[in-house]
């Protein structure tokens, strides 16, 4: 019997789909990143990893941080309504990434005051650091991984282009 496609699938039936996948160690499979893809675009409000990941890459060419309101504007989205969702949806995105075989993309999406300098808030970095050790990554300093990875993505979007 054929799968059903991923897109009929409920939310809930995608969160199981997604979790099973994951306490198996199954997380290249086609259906594993299918299935995060979509539950993604339900959950993101708005946000979709394809397009987060073409704007991304745009900012990392020029070699310059972007702001989460300038993601959420590119994305049409008014930022007073997904303020919130960003965090989700840019955690998301590092496993995206991660899946893909791209650099921790998010890392170089900060506050907007911090956009010259690429700095993170502590809890901003705290948060990326775990979703990064989630995946596997191995690091002793947060700051350090982060600037890495920053440099990573810069490196990645101009061999890309």
């Amino acid at each position: 019997m054929p799968l059903r496609p991923i897109s009929e699938h409920s939310t809930g039936e995608l969160q199981n789909l997604v979790r099973n996948h994951r306490d198996r160690g199954a997380t290249s499979a086609p259906r594993y990143l299918e299935a995060f893809e979509e539950l993604g675009r339900r959950r993101g409000q708005g946000f979709v990893f394809d397009r987060s990941l073409t704007l991304i890459r745009q900012a990392a060419v020029e070699r310059r941080f972007m702001s989460y309101k300038e993601l959420a504007d590119a994305h049409g989205l008014e930022w007073s309504r997904v303020h919130y969702a960003i965090n989700t949806h840019l955690g998301d995105l590092i496993e995206y990434a991660h899946l893909k075989g791209i650099p921790l993309l998010s890392a170089i999406v900060v506050n907007q005051k911090n956009v010259a300098t690429g700095e993170m808030e502590p809890s901003t970095l705290r948060g990326f650091a775990n979703a990064a050790r989630e995946l596997g990554y191995e690091f002793e300093d947060d700051a350090v991984f982060m600037r890495e990875q920053q440099e990573a993505v810069f490196q990645w979007a101009s061999a890309s282009r």
